[in-house]
């Protein structure tokens, strides 16, 4: 029974009957008229605390002034216009007072070609799980796009979700294009979050699916890149050494295979994570399109909405263009990357995952050719005395040679102190022969000279003895580089050697998965 029977059978006449339902009347007017009041202060106080915080030049000063001024004097005019609409205004106020869980206050009176009224009437029996389809064909008869919407989004926010068919909720969701309005956004969280069933969920993964094998070859080749990318974000493998030169696809291989198998445990525990139930809360931008929806208004008060809309936005100094309930949400595959990396929705990135499948796996195949390249078996090594050429079995006997020759190039000591001591002893001969001669002044220099030869030839013999140890140490230096490098090689061989029989196992589970 509804209120106005129930106070019909209290009263003790009609005409009580008839005060008490014009009392309920006055009541929805003046919480109406109060909300109207109400978002006028705030305007009038939003404007005043904008004015007291206007910075800049004079010059800049004086124009913002000047048209927050006439913003407000024109949003005040508009206003006195707007009154003509009532009854618009307060079936507005009802569906506000609805959604935010205040209930809707009074009764709801229709209004000629507005489809929020009996929208809205649809709406508050669909909580209680009743299925008004005559009040909900009456909206969509007036507007069908914004009643589907409205009760669709409506049902999400307050319950009653069993009244919404598989068709309107269809109609609600069509297949996305390249950017999602802000409407079509909030449908699909609601039903990739669960709150309309299984039959909801797949019909979010359907449409999503149809965008993406929609999509044209150059963007999808940047989306295949995107979802790679945050795929394989949790991939790690171990560096090449830098000495190792020529083995880029040795390396490229390597983290081909690691991200690969990162993909494929990305997949898997996003899909591990789905619920079977409805999220805990639903999206609040959900709340905020039906707001924007409703306070659109009706179709004779849109221009008047759109222009108050514009004119609070000069008040308020936002300068932000007015949003809208179908405005654009963003890049349709920007938002299910976005979805797919959302750990807090598991519902939401399990179907956004779902969605990306085609492109999930056209990485991975590109993964996989990667990672079965050939390793390459003669690579060439950097150490302290050049370049060698290696191969996992050991070096190249040829560039180590010419290594080893270049260590005792550069540890060969200098002739010079030999020469110097076999001039010393001619000189040292010389010089005794005239002290025997010409006396014997002579024989100081002539025994001096043979000091100076052999301290020439001990020298020499030091230096000489050095340098074959210097040489000696660096072959061993040398050759320890080179061991390492050919050890580090065959590690490198022998990892993508391991990791490349789980390539086909990894791509057969993703299928699996993804199937």
């Amino acid at each position: 029974m509804n209120d106005d029977f129930i106070d019909f059978m209290r009263s003790d006449s009609w005409d009580d009957y008839r005060q008490n339902k014009r009392l309920r009347g006055l009541e929805a007017d003046l919480s109406s008229v109060s909300a109207s009041l109400a978002s006028a202060r705030s305007s009038q106080r939003r404007l005043h605390s904008e004015l007291s915080n206007v910075r800049g030049s004079l010059e800049q000063r004086l124009n913002r002034l000047s048209a927050a001024f006439d913003a407000f004097v024109e949003i005040s005019d508009l206003r006195v216009t707007l009154g003509l609409f009532d009854a618009q205004g307060r079936v507005r106020h009802q569906a506000r007072r609805l959604l935010t869980g205040e209930g809707a206050a009074g009764e709801v009176s229709d209004v000629d070609a507005y489809w929020l009224a009996p929208a809205l009437v649809a709406l508050r029996v669909a909580a209680d799980g009743v299925a008004d389809t005559d009040s909900l064909a009456l909206a969509r008869a007036r507007d069908a796009q914004r009643a589907t919407v409205f009760h669709v989004l409506g049902t999400g926010l307050l319950g009653g979700r069993g009244t919404v068919s598989a068709e309107t909720l269809a109609d609600a969701l069509p297949a996305p294009g390249t950017a999602l309005p802000r409407y079509e956004r909030a449908v699909w969280t609601l039903a990739a979050d669960g709150f309309f069933g299984e039959s909801g969920w797949e019909l979010a993964r359907r449409r999503g699916v149809e965008f993406v094998r929609a999509l044209p070859d150059e963007a999808r080749a940047a989306a295949v890149s995107a979802v790679r990318s945050l795929g394989t974000a949790g991939a790690s493998s171990a560096p090449l050494p830098r000495e190792l030169e020529g083995v880029a696809e040795l390396g490229t291989a390597l983290s081909a295979a690691a991200g690969l198998s990162a993909l494929r445990a990305w997949v898997e525990s996003a899909l591990a994570a789905a619920p079977n139930e409805p999220a805990a809360e639903v999206d609040p931008e959900v709340l905020r399109v039906v707001e924007l929806l409703v306070d659109e208004g009706s179709p004779v008060e849109l221009p008047l909405l759109a222009r108050e809309r514009e004119l609070r936005a000069v008040i308020e100094g936002t300068g932000d263009k007015a949003r809208a309930w179908d405005g654009p949400a963003g890049e349709t595959i920007e938002l299910l990357r976005k979805d797919a990396a959302d750990s807090a929705r598991p519902g939401r990135r399990a179907a956004a995952v779902r969605i990306l499948g085609d492109l999930v796996l056209a990485a991975a195949d590109r993964l996989a050719a990667t990672a079965r390249t050939d390793a390459p078996f003669r690579v060439e090594a950097r150490t302290r005395q050049g370049t060698v050429t290696i191969t996992p079995d050991g070096p190249d006997t040829g560039s180590v040679a010419r290594l080893r020759s270049r260590i005792d190039a550069g540890a060969a000591v200098s002739g010079q102190r030999r020469v110097f001591a076999g001039v010393a002893l001619a000189v040292a001969a010389v010089f005794l022969v005239l002290a025997g001669v010409a006396g014997w002044g002579w024989l100081v220099i002539g025994l001096t000279a043979p000091l100076v030869a052999a301290y020439q030839w001990r020298v020499d013999v030091r230096e000489r003895r050095e340098a074959t140890a210097t040489a000696a140490a660096s072959k061993d230096k040398l050759a320890k580089e080179i061991d390492g490098r050919v050890a580090a090689l065959a590690d490198c061989r022998a990892r993508l050697k391991e990791a490349q029989p789980r390539v086909d196992e990894d791509l057969k589970a993703l299928r699996e998965a993804l199937a």
